[in-house]
């Protein structure tokens, strides 16, 4: 079958056309490629330090793939801008998945020592092409699901004195990037030069085109300190969303308000119709309080990365 390759270009309005389709494929998608609409815009929107070093940052990190017909069936992207990369394909063109792989690896292969993909149990033939150029799995992870046209678990009161706030009705983003620079980087005083700096690129993704301010979700001390949170990304299209970016300050672990912050997304998103939530979980503590809540089902998923003398003869 005849396909042809090309860089992403920004004038040519591919950003659009990724997000439709990985729309269009979602289901798919879900399965055999672990993307959607929300980390697709966090590639783009999220201003992250890799980021901001690299001039054309989409351009230099996204190649896509074309039948004849001319419509898009597949795309190799690198989140970072490294020799992390993902390959996408339609469902009837994962024979590609080895076209792309080579020249992942032929023109990103040097970006660092080793190259890693994400696949899941469902890419058998994905696996038997990664196993073939060198990659060996590495780590395993989990995605769950909510089925959110059935009941939900019955929420749990949180402490007295705490409450739960969304950035639209209580926007401090001041608190909730403090609470996140904790969080996720273990920042514990982050100055004020470091704050101004991170609300500034850190929260360009409100700029994207699912950010939803209502769905942006953190627990709230009676001292007004921000200290859990999580936010909801949505696919209005396909009535899904993501739960991502889920966090809890150091000082207010194991008293259960990560679980109270999710529970109120997940409530949150039943009530605007949507049908499903996913949530990504790297340790036995995530998946288990994902379980609790309601997540039954689950897609195992792992990263494969190269040998580390591959690399050095790409």
């Amino acid at each position: 079958m005849r396909t042809t390759h090309r860089a992403y270009s920004e004038e040519a309005g591919d950003f659009r056309l990724l997000c439709r389709f990985v729309q269009d494929h979602a289901p798919h998608l879900r399965l055999r490629g672990l993307w959607s609409i929300g980390r697709l815009v966090d590639w783009k929107y999220g201003l992250y330090e890799d980021k901001r070093a690299c001039a054309a940052f989409c351009e230099r990190n996204a190649r896509l793939c074309f039948d004849g017909l001319g419509d898009l069936v597949g795309a190799v992207i690198s989140e970072s801008g490294d020799a992390d990369v993902a390959i996408l394909t339609t469902a009837g063109h994962r024979f590609l998945y080895e076209e792309l792989l080579d020249w992942a690896q032929a023109n990103w292969g040097l970006r660092g020592p080793r190259m890693g993909i994400e696949v899941t149990e469902h890419q058998a033939y994905e696996v038997r092409v990664l196993e073939r150029h060198g990659f060996g799995c590495e780590e395993t992870f989990y995605v769950r699901r909510f089925d959110l046209t059935q009941p939900l678990a019955p929420r749990r009161p949180l402490e007295p004195g705490f409450a739960i706030v969304d950035m639209e009705s209580h926007p401090d983003y001041r608190g909730q990037r403090i609470l996140r620079d904790n969080a996720f980087s273990g920042i514990v005083d982050p100055s004020e030069a470091t704050l101004r700096d991170h609300l500034e690129f850190y929260n360009h993704s409100h700029y994207g085109p699912v950010y939803h301010a209502p769905l942006d979700l953190c627990v709230m001390a009676e001292d007004g300190r921000l200290v859990s949170g999580c936010e909801g990304l949505l696919d209005a299209r396909n009535l899904e969303a993501d739960i991502e970016r889920v966090c809890t300050h150091s000082d207010y672990r194991r008293r259960g308000f990560a679980r109270a912050v999710i529970q109120e997304c997940l409530y949150r998103l039943q009530e605007m119709g949507m049908l499903a939530a996913y949530i990504s979980g790297y340790s036995p503590a995530a998946i288990a309080l994902y379980g609790s809540l309601g997540a039954t089902e689950e897609t195992r998923a792992f990263v494969y990365r190269s040998a580390p003398e591959a690399a050095a003869s790409v």
